[in-house]
């Protein structure tokens, strides 16, 4: 596996390739994730609950910043960077499987093919740009890659029908695209009961950051509302990011701010058993892991009503969907759910079905595993 960046940095992407990773390797399958050092605390190589992780040292000529045009020699600098160690993993290994579409990610998939090894890509974005709209983004250097990346991997991998499009519009052919949506733990069944309790405790779990496009001022608007009406009823938002101190100045201005935490970072399993309901109020997603491990968690859960979010919640049956932005729908739910306990429970059982339907992780690792050999058996390396 290739990430452009892994643990010690953690976002949604990083946690879900570790945790196919591990579960690859309990199914006995060699794995190896290649990453930048991009911490300089971090070991060159360790395991991980036996997933190997390699990190090299990458250059990044940014640094020198008081050097002109410097920009325009940092990505083919980087992307050589990436090639070279790629290809020089890949001889030993049968598939290169590449987490997010991106200058590293096209890189490190022609260095694969150099080795005449197959590579896939797991994409991200599910709105109009897709992960090579994103890239493309970045003036003529991104363009290029983007149109690289049409070309570079083998087979995509799509987690919703949403990503799939995306790719769709941009240009990727529809032959080279799988649908394997991320994959959670189930908890015990022993623990999967949770007590009969009215909804108070919301909860909000995920990055604060400008880049997960989020909308959290909205739900802060919308609980402070509630909390008005509401006594007892509490909201955490747990994560970390560039909008942590701006989230917690926003909070310290309203009315109810006491019964608003912002703790930063937390233990998700921690949160999860706090909390009486998950909210995730997406601008845009490809598929949140939070809101699966709410869900398998037996939280009831409230989203903002989009592609992907419509599909993990099964249209509504599984969840509860608002219009973005809509600050007036998302206090309404919010207040439907602490009022009526028998909903929260029957949208609670639904969701937590539809993720056991859908989303174990030993079935997308089983799903990822027969994808690998198939992408094995037509390689030339192997005719």
């Amino acid at each position: 596996m290739f990430c452009p960046q892994f643990a010690p940095i953690v976002g949604g992407a990083e946690r879900q390739a570790e945790k196919l990773g591990k579960m690859l390797c309990r199914h006995g399958i060699q794995v190896r994730v290649l990453t930048p050092r991009l911490d300089s605390t971090s070991p060159t190589d360790e395991v991980r609950e036996q997933l190997a992780v390699r990190r090299f040292l990458l250059n990044d000529l940014t640094a020198f910043t008081s050097v002109r045009g410097i920009g325009l020699i940092n990505a083919p600098w980087i992307a050589l960077q990436v090639m070279w160690q790629v290809w020089r993993e890949a001889r030993n290994f049968d598939v290169v499987h590449c987490h997010i579409g991106s200058l590293q990610s096209v890189a490190a998939a022609w260095g694969a093919r150099l080795r005449r090894v197959p590579v896939l890509c797991k994409a991200a974005i599910a709105d109009d740009r897709s992960d090579l709209g994103e890239a493309a983004k970045s003036g003529l250097t991104g363009r290029v890659i983007a149109w690289a990346g049409r070309f570079a991997f083998t087979r995509w991998v799509a987690t919703t029908q949403a990503v799939k499009d995306a790719l769709l519009r941009a240009g990727v052919n529809s032959q080279r695209i799988v649908i394997i949506p991320n994959g959670v733990d189930l908890p015990p069944v022993r623990d999967s009961a949770r007590p009969s309790r009215p909804v108070r405790r919301f909860l909000y779990l995920g990055r604060l950051s400008t880049n997960t496009q989020r909308d959290v001022p909205g739900l802060i608007a919308a609980f402070d509302r509630l909390a008005g009406e509401i006594h007892d009823v509490e909201l955490a938002l747990v994560g970390g990011g560039d909008l942590l101190e701006p989230t917690r100045s926003l909070v310290a201005r309203c009315s109810h701010a006491e019964r608003i935490t912002v703790p930063g970072q937390g233990d998700a399993a921690q949160w999860l058993t706090w909390a009486d309901c998950f909210v995730l109020p997406s601008r845009r997603e490809g598929l949140s892991n939070a809101l699966l491990e709410a869900m398998a968690a037996g939280l009831p859960c409230i989203a903002n009503d989009i592609p992907p979010n419509r599909e993990v919640l099964a249209d509504g049956q599984a969840g509860l969907l608002v219009p973005v932005g809509d600050i007036d729908a998302l206090h309404n739910a919010m207040t439907f759910l602490t009022c009526g306990n028998s909903v929260a429970q029957a949208l609670a059982k639904a969701a937590t079905q539809r993720v056991r339907d859908r989303y174990v992780i030993e079935q997308v690792c089983i799903d990822h595993h027969a994808l690998y050999t198939r992408l094995a058996s037509q390689s030339p390396r192997n005719r």
